[in-house]
């Protein structure tokens, strides 16, 4: 079936078995300081006092959780516990409700409960347990009722006080990795910038005593700082101590200049030595030299003129033609400006009231703000907003072949063929690449976030995500959609546009296989979180995916965010020439003169064949008075 047969089709008669997915931001903010900081509220950490034996439960089944045991570390196990408070429960005590959204990691430790999943029991236990696991990276709605059936004891987690902790606690190691690379000469005259951007590449090591951190007339292989402990330097007949290594030392700053040999021999001293490693192979994989690293890139922005000619546009004057989207935030639909006929809009409106609290606000701030600095061919404009008493308004530019979710599902296959996902994936590469140069991390690539133009190319839209980072700074929200989500994330470790890169790799699979490779049938958000911290090496990939599509994908999603392509040093060109994308002109995709493989037939500007039917609800929306909106 030809995409012309397609367009005949209704819409109604496509059953979808895939829903849309919806994304998840909780924010995290770190100040300068290095605390953090939760819808404005000071860092305060819950401790309470716990037996030794009670500790020793909760730790034992924290440690041998499936899931938890993949995302803690001792560090973090230990931090973990510290958080957990302790609380008394009797008879008929609800621990967690169905349905109701939960923010608190639970462990029975004593009595007798029960699991309750509709109006059936599946389970009555008194044996310790861990509940709602998932919620130590964000709130979720319970998918079980427990209840207490006898008096006991439990131990519970405020998860964004874990949070909170985890995040001033990875600031302040990494602060303190700089503190140490700033006494080596060689980096001396590196701005801060680039001293972080460094020591996101060091790795901790411990070194067992009596074991060599080098030997005589061997390749040095790593530069090495010490953290703690000491390491003693011998003579060539290794008889005579020369000196000693100890905190803040460091040897092998040489081997970024040049190959070296070592001409001694460096042995740990008991009880070992902690280490800030970095090797040759990996600094040279980021940048060419010590030159190279010493000096910032600067970037040309190919941003395109505003559309200044719909500045003069007003609220008052666009007529509602039909709905294109709903969602929670309200909706969007086709707009028509009665002064000017010729021009048709994407309306998105967003319900005042249900924007409330200082990060909602925050965030469709940025929104705003981010979306309507943009302006390259492979994102949808901003043109400009509104407000009145009941909403904000984004006057967007409107792209009539409907969003790419909608365009996979309904291909005979439900995905597309290699030429296609080629292409599609070139469009979202150069939008992205146009974002990463403006230090904007889009955080949501997903199809139900790209459109398709009349002209069958696509634009990537929704900045509710997105986010600028300078190159030397990381965010410690849990932000994005769960089969697209890096695993950094669920470890609670900071993130950048590693994320993008992983994520288009995601998108890659699903276009040419139909659906994302860490999806499970339940649509579990725990089940696909385990999935992607298990590692994209455990997915199958069917025939139909080729062995340079499944190269690209696996470079793209490295569990660890500088190993991805488009995070080495020649940055998102190692994506543009890898071999899959070996026939596409980057020039002419450019310049939007490669001829789409997917053709969009329209009968006249205001068609909606590629979108959904959606019914108009009547709603009974409050207003809201006050002035957070004054700006839009």
């Amino acid at each position: 079936m030809t995409l012309k047969d397609f367009c005949k089709i209704p819409v109604g008669e496509n059953k979808m078995k895939h829903k849309r997915r919806s994304g998840l931001l909780c924010p995290l903010t770190p100040d300068t300081n290095g605390s953090t900081e939760i819808d404005g509220k000071p860092n305060g950490l819950v401790k309470t006092g716990k037996t030794k034996e009670d500790e020793a439960i909760v730790k034992q089944l924290l440690s041998s959780n499936e899931f938890l045991a993949k995302i803690l570390s001792d560090t973090s196990l230990k931090q973990l516990l510290d958080c957990m408070s302790v609380r008394q429960v009797y008879p008929g005590d609800l621990l967690l409700m169905q349905g109701e959204i939960n923010s608190q990691l639970l462990v029975t430790i004593k009595g007798t409960f029960e699991k309750v999943v509709g109006e059936k029991r599946v389970e009555k236990f008194h044996d310790p347990k861990v509940f709602e696991e998932i919620s130590i990276l964000h709130s979720a709605k319970s998918c079980q009722t427990v209840r207490a059936l006898s008096e006991g004891k439990i131990y519970f987690l405020d998860c964004l006080h874990y949070r909170k902790l985890r995040t001033r606690l990875e600031i302040k190691k990494r602060n303190e990795f700089v503190d140490y690379l700033k006494n080596v000469p060689s980096f001396a005259k590196a701005t801060d910038d680039r001293l972080y951007c460094l020591s996101d590449l060091l790795h901790e090591k411990f070194i067992s005593p009596a074991k060599p951190l080098v030997k005589e007339g061997e390749i040095i292989d790593n530069f090495l700082i010490v953290t703690s402990g000491s390491a003693t330097i011998l003579t060539r007949d290794q008889n005579r101590k020369l000196d000693k290594l100890t905190k803040g030392c460091f040897f092998g700053e040489n081997i970024f200049l040049k190959e070296m040999l070592s001409v001694y021999t460096i042995i740990a001293d008991p009880p070992g030595v902690h280490c800030l490693s970095l090797s040759r192979k990996d600094f040279l994989e980021h940048y060419e030299d010590l030159e190279d690293f010493m000096h910032e890139k600067t970037y040309v922005f190919h941003d395109f003129p505003k559309d200044e000619k719909f500045e003069h546009v007003k609220l008052e004057n666009l007529k509602k033609i039909k709905i294109l989207g709903v969602g929670g935030f309200g909706k969007v639909e086709l707009v028509q400006d009665t002064k000017n006929k010729d021009n048709i809009f994407a309306l998105k409106s967003m319900k005042k009231q249900e924007i409330n609290g200082k990060s909602q606000i925050e965030q469709v701030y940025n929104e705003k703000d981010l979306q309507l600095e943009c302006q390259n061919n492979f994102i949808v404009r901003l043109y400009q907003t509104f407000r009145d008493s009941k909403y904000i308004y984004f006057l967007l530019e409107v792209c009539m072949g409907g969003d790419l979710w909608n365009l996979l599902r309904r291909q005979r296959r439900k995905c597309f063929d290699t030429d296609t996902a080629k292409f599609y994936a070139g469009c979202i590469l150069e939008a992205l690449n146009y974002l990463h140069k403006k230090d904007i991390v889009y955080r949501d690539l997903k199809p139900e976030n790209v459109m398709v133009t009349a002209s069958g190319y696509l634009k990537v839209t929704d900045f509710g995500f997105a986010k600028k980072l300078k190159p030397n700074e990381f965010s410690y929200s849990f932000v994005g959609t769960a089969e697209y989500v890096a695993p950094e994330l669920i470890q609670n470790l900071p993130h950048d546009k590693g994320v993008d890169y992983w994520a288009l790799g995601v998108f890659i699979f699903e276009m040419l296989v139909g659906k994302s490779p860490f999806t499970n049938e339940e649509h579990n958000d725990l089940k696909t979180y385990k999935a992607i911290l298990k590692g994209i090496d455990f997915v199958t990939f069917p025939y139909i995916v080729s062995p340079r599509a499944r190269n690209l994908i696996k470079k793209l999603c490295q569990p660890a965010s500088i190993d991805r392509i488009g995070c080495l040093k020649n940055g998102i060109q190692d994506i543009q020439t890898h071999p899959w994308f070996s026939k596409l002109d980057w020039e002419k995709l450019r310049r939007q003169e490669l001829e789409p493989p997917i053709r969009i037939s329209l009968n006249g500007r205001t068609d909606t064949r590629y979108f959904e039917n959606f019914d108009e609800q009547k709603e009974d929306v409050a207003d809201d008075f006050s002035l957070w909106d004054k700006d839009f």
